[in-house]
């Protein structure tokens, strides 16, 4: 008798417990759990160009860049990392980025990331996501400060897979392209 009892005493300390830590939030009931969030890709359209004469060499792993009027015109070759391009200044406070890109795996997107000069270094301000399915998609970055430089970064998280594409960014001034690739993200 006394087994069933400090059976019953320990069962009713459990659920009290667990009631408890239920009302402070500490833990959620099945049905509760939300889901994990999706990504919200850029919208279908758009056109990326590039200025008579640039043809992008595809060397591995780089990012090549050149401006064309207000626009800077990049592609990127089998980027399985995080790589950049050099710093511009925004000439409005919404930026328009236009890309598409291809991939030689399972994974269903890839992200423009942009990044913001501080004083201290670097300090990222938004993602876009662009599905890898080679159609043309186009996303905004907006609340910009067209006195600070500003850098993109193109990410794909694939350790065993690549990604390809090319992108425009509109529109910019002051920018200075690096020979012929990007840095690798910091």
């Amino acid at each position: 008798m006394k087994r069933l009892i400090r059976a019953a005493a320990f069962t009713l300390t459990i659920c009290l417990l667990l009631g408890m830590f239920s009302a402070c939030g500490l833990i959620k009931r099945l049905d509760e759990i939300e889901e994990e969030a999706s990504y919200t890709y850029c919208e279908a359209g758009g056109t990326v160009s590039f200025p008579e004469g640039f043809t992008p060499t595809g060397s591995k792993n780089t990012i090549e860049t050149v401006l064309m009027d207000t626009t800077l015109c990049g592609s990127f070759t089998q980027v399985p990392a995080s790589k950049s391009t050099d710093y511009f200044y925004p000439s409005s406070d919404t930026l328009t980025v236009t890309a598409n890109g291809t991939t030689d795996g399972v994974l269903e997107q890839f992200r423009i990331n942009l990044w913001r000069r501080t004083e201290t270094g670097t300090e990222w301000v938004k993602t876009l996501y662009f599905r890898t399915d080679g159609e043309t998609a186009t996303g905004t970055f907006t609340g910009l400060d067209t006195t600070s430089k500003y850098r993109i970064s193109i990410a794909f998280s694939g350790a065993t897979t690549s990604c390809t594409g090319s992108f425009n960014v509109s529109p910019i001034v002051a920018y200075t392209a690096s020979s012929s690739s990007a840095t690798e993200e910091e």
